[in-house]
């Protein structure tokens, strides 16, 4: 059983924590601009296998592949926070969609999705429909309709924004996704997990790369 994170007493979380903390207020006007999009492609669907109730999130391990910044990836598990953890001249979005990713020697990209409320999401729905409380359950979806042909948005080092809070993780935060959630889905996770977000962390000096 994990211990279920107290997110009211965030500082009592145990970590020697370092200087590279995730996630973060993103200023756009200090963000240092490059050319075309975020380099993120999927190489193979993103399948969903098992739906887990972790206490904090639904969290989807599964299989996929990607290639980001010219590198193989693996795609490991999909989680979500709402509202998002990662804010935008201090704008906060509805949920954040993470995708978490490892490749060979064990490196970690999380591709984050900052979502908007709009239509429902069938795939969302699914997740929904499939949960139970306390348990995990098998499930058999497909989340790789997600992502945008050219993404945009902000590229960083950051470390995970739950313990053990582990840093030299690379973040790609794509500010256009192709999914909306509508007011009732979110409205669902939040009576399931009604806070789950870790506040934003000194950026301590680092480059935020801005693909647009």
């Amino acid at each position: 059983m994990t211990h279920m994170l107290d997110y009211n007493h965030q500082e009592q979380w145990s970590n020697g924590f370092g200087t590279q903390q995730s996630p973060i207020n993103i200023e756009t006007k200090t963000a240092v601009v490059r050319e075309g999009t975020l380099e993120f492609s999927t190489q193979s669907k993103y399948h969903l296998q098992q739906e887990v109730d972790d206490q904090t999130t639904v969290r989807l391990p599964g299989t996929g592949n990607a290639e980001i910044f010219g590198r193989s990836f693996a795609f490991q598990q999909v989680h979500f926070h709402a509202g998002s953890e990662h804010l935008i001249d201090g704008k906060q979005f509805p949920l954040e969609i993470h995708l978490v990713h490892q490749n060979a020697i064990g490196q970690l990209v999380v591709v984050a999705l900052l979502v908007q409320t709009g239509a429902a999401d069938p795939a969302f729905q699914q997740i929904i429909d499939g949960f139970t409380t306390g348990k995990t359950d098998p499930a058999d979806i497909q989340i790789d309709q997600w992502l945008p042909e050219q993404p945009v948005g902000f590229h960083y080092l950051g470390s995970l924004t739950t313990p053990p809070l582990t840093e030299g993780v690379e973040w790609l935060v794509v500010t256009n996704p192709k999914v909306t959630v509508s007011a009732a889905q979110l409205d669902w996770f939040k009576q399931q997990f009604p806070y789950d977000n870790r506040q934003p962390q000194e950026l301590n000096g680092r480059m935020i790369e801005w693909y647009k």
